[in-house]
């Protein structure tokens, strides 16, 4: 069987790791694993490695008989799986030349202009929480006329980084909460006094506190892996819960929050529900949200959702990562999984290559 070039473009600092053979979230290997059971052949390689001049990519490759990555030296593949997020003119005009070849393709990752896109479809729109730009008091305090408990946001950010809730407590009380601090109350005056420092840094948005349930006294929403595959549609490679450490508010890996199997979590949190009906609307949420997106990103291809479920079972949308790092699914012991959302994205590879015809690289 002839193998097809699959390039897997990492950042530069993960590609060195695991050419060192030293943990990273990546687990490289799967790729080998995926390509050599369905015929395509992964090159790993970085922006550093990319060479548009020549047309080819310096990378590495997998060499089973010496158990080893060793350098290769190849045409630019007519398909590559982007798994870095920042952006650069060479990735843009790579990205021009391959179109859907390159998945998932530079995007604009601000989340209000996301809520905006996700706006536009009626069927997503009570699965939404109320967002609105700025953090600015004004705007704060009449979003507290409609919601009890607000999370500031910056437009750009992941892993958890720089997000406030804050509560009303009645009387002009406030209670903030972040990662760094469990609980402070203020005044509308230092409520003020601190929103109108941190607006002056950086964009923030607003975002309606949904009242996600519970699972053993603490809050849990749902990483969602969203993939196209072999047939090159849609589908779900796996949801998992990640559940808030004790007395914390996000549920981020990063933040000390636990994976844990979703089912094991819905049902702790809903006995009087059927899990699988759970979450067979939370993926229909999912699958929604990913093709709404896709219409304005055809080489859309690949998302982790984070999936809020409130006390009454409704699932509401959170965020989305176009870059999702996968680990949560083996840290809940759910490898089967795990596999999936490397194994996915591999067939849609090899979908790509032989239903169409991506434009040669420059």
């Amino acid at each position: 069987m002839i193998k097809h070039s699959v390039g897997i473009l990492l950042a530069r600092p993960v590609l060195k790791r695991i050419v060192s053979k030293k943990p990273t979230h990546e687990r490289a290997e799967l790729y080998f694993e995926c390509g050599n059971r369905i015929g395509i052949s992964p090159i790993l390689f970085d922006l550093r490695g990319l060479d548009l001049q020549q047309g080819q990519v310096s990378g590495f490759v997998w060499d089973p008989s010496e158990k080893r990555y060793i350098r290769a030296v190849q045409p630019i593949p007519p398909v590559i799986h982007k798994r870095i997020l920042s952006t650069s003119p060479k990735l843009a005009t790579l990205s021009r030349h391959l179109g859907k070849g390159l998945f998932n393709p530079p995007i604009n990752r601000n989340k209000w202009r996301i809520h905006h896109l996700l706006q536009q479809n009626a069927r997503l729109r009570p699965h939404l929480p109320d967002t609105r730009q700025g953090c600015d008091g004004d705007s704060v305090l009449k979003m507290f006329q409609r919601h009890p408990a607000i999370f500031i946001k910056p437009v750009c950010g992941s892993l958890g980084h720089d997000i406030l809730k804050i509560e009303a407590m009645g009387e002009g009380q406030y209670l903030l909460q972040s990662h760094q601090r469990k609980g402070q109350t203020l005044s509308e005056d230092q409520l003020k006094r601190l929103l109108a420092k941190k607006s002056s840094k950086r964009g923030y948005l607003l975002q309606q506190g949904i009242p996600l349930a519970n699972y053993h006294g603490s809050p849990f929403d749902l990483r969602v892996s969203v993939q196209k595959g072999a047939e090159g549609r849609w589908q779900l490679s796996g949801v998992v819960a990640k559940v808030a450490p004790p007395r914390g508010m996000l549920t981020n890996l990063s933040r000390n929050g636990k994976a844990v199997p979703a089912r094991s979590v819905l049902s702790h949190a809903f006995p009087d529900k059927n899990p699988e009906e759970l979450l067979k609307k939370i993926g229909s949420l999912a699958l929604d949200v990913c093709q709404t997106l896709e219409a304005s990103h055809p080489a859309f291809a690949d998302a982790g959702l984070d999936i809020g479920v409130d006390e009454k079972g409704k699932p509401w949308f959170i965020e989305v990562n176009f870059r999702d790092l996968r680990y949560s699914f083996h840290s809940a012991g759910e490898y089967r999984l795990f596999q999936n959302t490397y194994f996915h994205p591999m067939c849609y590879a090899k979908f790509l290559l032989s239903s169409q015809q991506p434009n040669p690289a420059v």
